[in-house]
């Protein structure tokens, strides 16, 4: 929602918006990239929590299939539609000679193949212009570390044999030597090692899980520390950062139980925005391209009233077809290509499935 929320403020000051708003409040609720840091440091946190049983003690050939066969019946159905629906809009305004925000010659048909196989982030033979829908980078870099994860559980495994804490002593001095290298980015190297690094992170958690640490931050005040940790993180740092990973790392041991932090986060309405945000993160860009057809920018700058009414229809559109994506396309897919849910032989353990989004 934040990423969709940051997109929005930006487009709206491309065609002349101006909104003045603390530099702390933008820092807090309309830096959306520090919410893609968020994701892959909880993707590897409950990845690791659901499967690490499945990789622990061996690599089994059986148990990878599933594993991917599940992870790609989680993301693919709704990123095929969504790049279908954007194939769509993109002929549909070429034929009628319709313009785009950012021009219509940067979708590129060769670039379509790595969209298709989401591979399009990584860099090896495309650059960032390989964008279709551009928030689909993260579930390309995402689906990068599915391929990976296996390994990563059992090099942990390896590490937790001498001490716990080494394989998280590990993984938090390769993101942070890696983001010295390297600023983050979205494609390529800079792509890579953020989405690698912090899902790592998420990975090696896992450990603390169950620990005394664990159980402080699962407390009333230490639900309340940890999210105070983070947000002191977002109003000191300006950009997105490992930093940002590494101070999210606590607020996720202190969501497994409850307490007033988890409670808050946990009531309905943002509880219903958590089950449809992948469908408002995947399809906010294309959505919002359309709900800007709806209003008139000439219109909404003509006083604060409708300006006001422009940003309610944008936001109920975005909201309502996310969640109409959610029931038509994400669930149903997934439920579709997600098979029958087996324990693979591999494993002596039967995890139980946790929405990554």
């Amino acid at each position: 929602m934040t990423v969709f929320l940051a997109h929005m403020r930006a487009t709206l000051m491309v065609h002349g918006f101006h909104f003045e708003l603390p530099e702390s409040v933008v820092r807090v609720f309309l830096s959306g990239g520090r919410q893609v840091d968020i994701f892959f440091v909880l993707s590897g946190f409950i990845l690791s929590m659901n499967y690490r049983a499945w990789f622990s003690q061996k690599l089994h050939f059986g148990a990878y299939a599933t594993f991917l066969r599940r992870r790609i019946a989680r993301i693919y159905p709704l990123h095929v539609v969504m790049l279908l629906f954007t194939i769509a809009f993109v002929v549909a305004a070429a034929a009628t000679g319709a313009t785009s925000t950012y021009g219509l010659e940067r979708f590129q048909n060769d670039d379509l193949p790595a969209n298709f196989l989401m591979m399009q982030a990584w860099g090896f033979f495309f650059q960032d212009s390989a964008y279709w829908n551009p928030p689909a980078w993260s579930i390309s870099i995402e689906f990068l570390a599915y391929l990976v994860f296996p390994l990563f559980v059992w090099l942990i495994a390896r590490g937790n044999r001498l001490n716990s804490w080494i394989p998280v002593a590990l993984g938090v001095a390769i993101g942070f030597g890696l983001n010295y290298l390297t600023p983050w980015g979205i494609a390529g190297f800079g792509g890579i090692a953020r989405g690698g690094s912090e899902f790592l992170l998420g990975c090696v958690l896992i450990n603390l899980y169950g620990s005394r640490t664990a159980a402080w931050l699962q407390t009333n005040v230490g639900s309340l520390a940890a999210a105070g940790l983070l947000l002191l993180c977002y109003l000191l740092t300006p950009d997105t950062s490992f930093a940002v990973a590494v101070c999210a790392a606590p607020l996720l041991l202190t969501l497994a139980r409850n307490n007033v932090v988890s409670r808050v986060i946990g009531c309905r309405p943002i509880f219903f925005l958590g089950k449809i945000s992948y469908s408002i993160y995947l399809g906010h860009f294309l959505l919002s391209s359309i709900a800007y057809r709806l209003v008139s920018a000439t219109w909404m700058k003509a006083g604060a009233i409708q300006t006001s009414i422009g940003v309610i229809v944008f936001v109920g559109f975005v909201l309502g077809v996310s969640t109409c994506l959610y029931y038509l396309v994400e669930r149903p897919g997934r439920q579709l290509l997600g098979g029958r849910r087996r324990t693979p032989a591999a494993s002596r353990v039967v995890p139980t499935e946790i929405p990554l989004s």
